[in-house]
């Protein structure tokens, strides 16, 4: 099951917000937006989350994670592009974006050296025929 903090940040990205827009265009506080998103307040009020439930045209059932969401794809804009991805996807590419330049660099390093053809010493062995 998702948490809030989940869903209103894969809203978010589908919409293209940041805490700031989504604060003028909900009424909600840019903080308490914050706060969600980071999970900060884990049991936010019902009539915090009502406006945001209605900006993204959802009850606060599926907002909280109590409903699904209409559905399991997103659209995301990437590379001046919009790709549609599973919310499995979505949640790793975030996951991803948290981490520090240090830590996404070393991991590039890792997945590159992962798609390389793998040798095993110098002999090269040929086929009989």
């Amino acid at each position: 099951m998702s948490t809030v903090a989940e869903i209103l940040t894969t809203l978010m990205v589908r919409a293209g917000l940041s805490d700031n827009e989504l604060a003028d265009r909900t009424g909600i506080p840019q903080p308490t937006i914050s706060r969600i998103k980071n999970g900060n307040s884990r049991d936010p009020r019902d009539s915090t989350l009502r406006p945001l439930a209605e900006y993204f045209r959802l009850s606060v059932s599926q907002l909280r994670g109590d409903v699904p969401l209409p559905t399991d794809r997103v659209l995301v804009a990437a590379n001046d592009q919009v790709v549609e991805v599973d919310e499995e996807t979505l949640r790793l590419a975030l996951a991803l974006q948290s981490l520090s330049s240090s830590e996404r660099s070393a991991l590039q390093a890792l997945v590159v050296s992962l798609s390389q053809p793998k040798t095993y010493g110098t002999e090269v062995v040929k086929k009989a025929g």
